[in-house]
């Protein structure tokens, strides 16, 4: 999430600083959102995928817009395409193809890299485009594939279960970090985060992995919270490897599409982060 963003524990800011977001405006845009997702469950699991893609590709964009504008000269549209390959496939459940489409992302990125006038830096400009596309990648296959376990229905719950723990651990996050965080996590990559906050978040991610495993036939109380774990140690991994990509870049936000949250990627880095863990252990363990 945003280094500037007002959160000890899940979003960032100087500990005892005053918010520098709007919370008014972050809740506006959240219950957008959700309200966005609650029509496409309705609608059905077509809809929901289409707006995944929407997020995960506009997430992605923002990330390589980013390294553009700082002076790399990433293949922007290999990126893209190799983005949204990994997410069909985990839709039609072909993930097994995913080595090849990575291994087509890291080929066309090195060809691009052979253009004239490619900059001193045309090997690290590959490696950046193949490192962020598996990054964000990933995490949308993982959400399109987990749409698809046991049936539409079933898929289309898990998913959002998953994503709401998530969610749960930055709520807590927040609140336990504005109140009482003190002792920072990883000051040089981002100030703000704070043990206090990540025990917050933790308490809210077990909190949304027990009602997870409680409301799914096929899962025990012990899946919701073995993902409820996956969640409190993942989701602020997930936070600190963007913050450290924004610093490496000097910049603030990947964008400042949806307001009191910066871009997509602020909003959802670690929910991706944290996907394709919980699905392996859905997948292989619980289901």
């Amino acid at each position: 999430m945003s280094d500037t963003s007002p959160e000890a524990g899940g979003r960032s800011r100087p500990l005892g600083s005053p918010h520098t977001r709007s919370l008014v405006a972050a809740v506006t845009t959240a219950v957008i959102l959700i309200g966005l997702v609650a029509l496409c469950y309705a609608l059905g699991v077509p809809y929901l995928f289409a707006l995944a893609s929407i997020a995960v590709m506009t997430a992605l964009f923002e990330i390589l817009d980013s390294l553009r504008r700082s002076g790399y000269a990433v293949a922007v549209p290999v990126g893209l395409a190799g983005g949204y390959a990994l997410m069909l496939l985990g839709y039609f459940d072909r993930l097994s193809w995913s080595a090849a489409a990575l291994a087509g992302t890291a080929l066309f990125a090195l060809l691009y890299a052979l253009r004239p006038g490619r900059g001193p830096h045309a090997a690290g400009d590959a490696a950046w485009t193949l490192l962020v596309t598996t990054w964000i990648g990933a995490g949308g296959a993982a959400a399109s594939y987990t749409l698809t376990l046991h049936g539409a229905g079933g898929g289309m719950r898990l998913l959002i279960a998953a994503v709401l723990t998530v969610e749960l651990f930055d709520i807590a996050a927040y609140f336990a970090g504005t109140y009482l965080g003190r002792h920072r996590v990883a000051p040089s990559i981002s100030p703000g985060k704070s043990w206090e906050g990540i025990a917050g978040g933790t308490v809210g991610a077990l909190a949304g992995g027990v009602v997870l495993g409680s409301l799914f036939a096929h899962l025990a109380i012990v899946d919701g919270v073995v993902v409820g774990l996956l969640a409190a140690a993942l989701a602020p991994a997930g936070d600190l490897i963007e913050s450290l990509v924004k610093r490496e870049l000097g910049i603030k936000d990947a964008g400042r599409l949806l307001p009191g949250h910066g871009g997509m990627l602020d909003r959802v880095d670690a929910i991706l982060f944290t996907l394709p863990f919980v699905a392996v252990y859905l997948v292989y363990v619980a289901l």
